[in-house]
């Protein structure tokens, strides 16, 4: 049986990437064109790929992180790239099952999932899986 206290709890607590801020509190303070700015696909990809890469760097040599994009039908796309399209657009390329695919999504219902998988005795030896990040034709890596 769960804890009832947990449902107090933050909801997210992968290592490195708690402390949500109060997006409220941040707004207000901003000018309008640095808010439109921060609202923005470009900057939801900056923010991600550094959540990423923070989180990457204290998980253990044998885990790496991997994200799986969320379509409206069910389906899970494993990332190997996102990029902005837009302002307030993503683009994802990935595979879905088995096969390369990408597809596209407005950010207000863009849904991923961050998690750890095991690397591989037969991947240890080669370099390490990176996510790639793409934003005003810059590419970010985490």
């Amino acid at each position: 049986m769960s804890n009832p206290s947990n449902i107090h709890r933050p909801y997210l607590t992968l290592p490195g990437a708690t402390g949500m801020p109060d997006l409220h509190k941040e707004l207000a303070h901003m000018p309008a064109e640095q808010q439109h700015r921060f609202e923005s696909s470009g900057e939801f990809i900056r923010r991600l790929a550094a959540r990423i890469g923070k989180w990457r760097s204290a998980l253990p040599d044998d885990e790496e992180p991997a994200i799986f994009a969320l379509m409206s039908n069910g389906d899970a796309v494993a990332v190997e790239s996102i990029g902005e399209d837009g302002h307030s657009s993503v683009v994802v390329e990935g595979n879905l099952e088995g096969l390369p695919c990408m597809f596209i999504s407005h950010q207000s219902s863009f849904q991923i999932v961050c998690y750890t998988r095991k690397i591989e005795e037969e991947e240890e030896e080669q370099p390490r899986r990176k996510i790639g990040f793409h934003v005003g034709g810059e590419e970010l890596e985490a």
